[in-house]
């Protein structure tokens, strides 16, 4: 009897979400997501495609390049690689994320969290450039759009193809992760990492040159624009989390973690102190 109620007790703690732990894992995956775009995707295929970059922080990638005269000698594709390059690479690794996630039943639960807000981070951010912000006539895939000969024919088809992701993404990331759980417990796995994603990303803009222009060219007000997204994931899991995994819900549910905890702290430091104010110069930047 003795030998049975230690085990329940094991059960019952293990199958608690260690918070420091889950703050940790958002912290990295969101970043991971924002320098895969920023980084290897905008700045990484700039620089593939011969251009110069000058700096990089947590909402730009600057460079060294004068558009009218890049258009008029080579026309407009590294233009739109440079603006492509964003959404591209977050779909990539996205796709990764989602693939092992998917087929490695082995991982344990700190490794499962992250895989699944890479995937959904990564899908948000995609979704965001296919859907609303052609829509409201912003973002990479807009500038991309106005390049076209046929812009309505290309803003239709960008968003049909949002559309058809939007909800093929959405089913095949939520049934490769989600299993059976108590709404409380839910509600901590999505709000949580919100919260985290909207703290640590306006921390970064704070020495950040683009925190500080009008409305219309300030780089915290659009990041506003995509808090909101962040926080429409979270609400639409909550209401339709369609479980798909057979695993017991210990498998979903991270407990501590000195390593996550540890990497989280550096990484955001690193995110916020380094990365928000800007690697490299943006000086002659034409919004400054």
């Amino acid at each position: 009897m003795t030998v049975g109620r230690h085990f329940i007790k094991i059960k019952i703690r293990m199958k608690r979400i260690n918070l420091p732990t889950l703050i940790a894992i958002s912290i990295i995956s969101w970043i991971m997501v924002n320098m895969l775009h920023e980084i290897a995707g905008h700045a990484g295929l700039a620089y593939l495609s011969g251009l110069k970059i000058k700096a990089v922080n947590t909402t730009t990638a600057y460079l060294e390049v004068n558009w009218d005269n890049e258009i008029a000698t080579n026309g407009f594709w590294k233009l739109r690689l440079f603006l492509l390059g964003g959404v591209f690479l977050n779909f990539i690794s996205g796709l990764i994320g989602y693939l092992v996630l998917r087929y490695n039943q082995s991982l344990n639960p700190q490794m499962r969290v992250f895989l699944w807000y890479f995937a959904s981070f990564s899908y948000t951010v995609i979704l965001m450039n296919l859907v609303s912000a052609p829509l409201t006539g912003g973002g990479d895939l807009a500038e991309i759009i106005n390049t076209l000969e046929n812009k309505l024919l290309a803003k239709s088809l960008v968003l049909m193809g949002g559309m058809i992701f939007m909800i093929l993404g959405y089913i095949l990331i939520q049934r490769a992760f989600m299993v059976k759980i108590k709404r409380s417990k839910l509600i901590t796995l999505t709000f949580i990492p919100v919260v985290v994603i909207i703290i640590i990303q306006s921390l970064s803009l704070i020495k950040s040159p683009f925190a500080y222009l009008p409305p219309t060219e300030n780089h915290l007000l659009a990041s506003v624009f995509a808090f909101f997204h962040f926080v429409i994931w979270a609400t639409i899991v909550n209401i339709i989390p369609a479980p798909g995994n057979k695993h017991d819900t210990i498998t979903i549910l991270p407990g501590k973690s000195t390593l996550w905890i540890i990497s989280g702290v550096i990484i955001a430091i690193f995110y916020i102190f380094i990365r928000g104010p800007g690697i490299g110069s943006f000086e002659c930047h034409p919004s400054l």
